[in-house]
């Protein structure tokens, strides 16, 4: 007991398939995976991809020895607490645009916490500034190859870079150089900050990072700021310079390097009134590059299949103010098909105007703007699943998939794309 009071081996969430077979029950603590003590998951995915492993656990003062069969076609079934079995390492920078401290009270409790892990960053793709990272961090990332990484630099020159983000962002480009010449893929973010970043400063940061091996693209996203002070919002003059900036990159860069390379989010062309283009860089999609392209895309995909009978009933399509231009165009795109179409733009609340994206409208804003604008008979809305992404089954604002059904009158979508969407209209 005294043991799991001092919080000893990994925690144990959930247990499913092949470790609940083998015995494994939440509240156990994992004490040795293959006689070795684990650090955190990255320890049990290495052995689980092994195939069977063996596991020590500790229950209710007591150590027990399990042996966990899996193969290829069947995933382990541990789930640890804080998803990596310890608590994810938290940001020691102090950005003067961090979006956590901007954030209003009553939100999800877990947007408050500041990650700033490599760990979370090989396996769900989160962003990392490489600031907390020790010479033994390093050499385990290279040792155990974890690859991509994704890394927030913000700016090559060092003093730009700590003027913006602090004290603890000087060491960054060393451990960046140092796993890009292990062989570590790359994707690179860039938040780009008017008077700041921008201009020579970010030409530097590009062309350098070109430079380096490893990194596999760079995405631009602007500066998203609840009040201006020292830093001010990205206008449209700015956005333009940008954008005519990484065209300019990109046809260099696709003769030498054979891609495009650098990007700048959708964000950007829509603030200067422009239709956002296709990406090349996949990994760089949740930047919020090449999601437009992809909407319009599955728009022309769904226009062009045979009609069915009965056809799907009307829709409107949610989204933020600046999408506003891409909304109308895919459904002008369905349209044509003979699909009843339109878009649902709801201004934010919570953040302010200035966030205009629909992974951030909080459900109450959803709800206030159906009532003032109701769906019509037989239509439904539309929502992209990160409004309340799967498992969570919340909004931002912590309100439940179930009222906005209710507000719909049972008539939501929840999907990660217009073809998914439409199959879920078709069942």
């Amino acid at each position: 007991m005294a043991a799991e009071a001092q919080g000893i081996g990994l925690a144990v969430d959930d247990a499913e398939g092949p470790a609940r077979r083998a015995g494994l029950r939440p509240g156990d603590r994992i004490v040795a995976v293959d006689g070795r003590r684990p650090h955190d998951v990255l320890d049990v995915e290495t052995a689980a991809a092994a195939g069977g492993f063996s596991l020590r656990v500790l229950r209710g003062g007591r150590l027990l020895d399990l042996t966990v069969e899996g193969d290829d076609a069947e995933w382990h079934g541990i789930t640890l607490a804080h998803t990596l079995g310890v608590r994810p390492r938290t940001c020691r920078n102090a950005c003067r645009f961090c979006f956590v401290d901007q954030l209003p009270p009553g939100l999800r409790e877990t947007l408050y916490v500041k990650d700033d892990d490599y760990r979370l960053s090989f396996l769900q793709g989160t962003f990392i500034t490489l600031t907390n990272l020790t010479p033994a961090d390093v050499g385990r990332i290279i040792a155990m190859r974890l690859s991509p990484l994704y890394v927030s630099l913000h700016a090559w020159d060092g003093a730009a870079r700590v003027a913006l983000m602090g004290a603890a962002a000087r060491s960054s480009v060393r451990a960046l150089r140092r796993l890009a010449a292990a062989g570590i893929e790359l994707h690179v973010q860039v938040v780009v900050c008017p008077g700041w970043n921008d201009g020579a400063v970010l030409d530097e940061t590009v062309e350098r990072l070109a430079d380096l091996e490893g990194v596999e693209d760079v995405g631009l996203v602007p500066v998203s700021l609840a009040e201006e002070g020292e830093l001010r919002r990205v206008g449209a003059n700015d956005a333009a310079g940008v954008v005519e900036a990484v065209e300019a990159w990109q046809r260099a860069f696709s003769a030498t390097l054979g891609r495009s390379f650098v990007h700048a989010s959708d964000e950007f062309y829509l603030l200067c009134g422009r239709l956002p283009p296709a990406s090349d860089a996949p990994l760089q999609y949740e930047n919020g590059i090449g999601m437009s392209a992809l909407l319009l895309r599955e728009a022309e995909a769904l226009a062009a299949m045979p009609p069915r009978r009965p056809g799907p009933p009307p829709v409107r399509l949610l989204g933020g103010t600046l999408a506003r231009p891409v909304l109308e165009a895919a459904c002008a795109t369905l349209g044509r098909a003979g699909l009843t179409c339109r878009p649902f733009v709801v201004a934010n609340r919570l953040f302010g105007p200035h966030v205009t994206v629909a992974g951030l409208l909080g459900g109450r804003e959803i709800i206030a703007a159906l009532a003032a604008d109701p769906l019509d008979e037989r239509e439904w809305l539309v929502v992209a699943r990160d409004v309340a992404p799967a498992g969570l089954e919340r909004t931002l604002d912590d309100v439940p998939v179930g009222e906005l059904e209710a507000v719909c009158a049972g008539r939501l979508v929840l999907a990660d794309g217009l073809a998914e969407a439409f199959a879920g209209l078709a069942r």
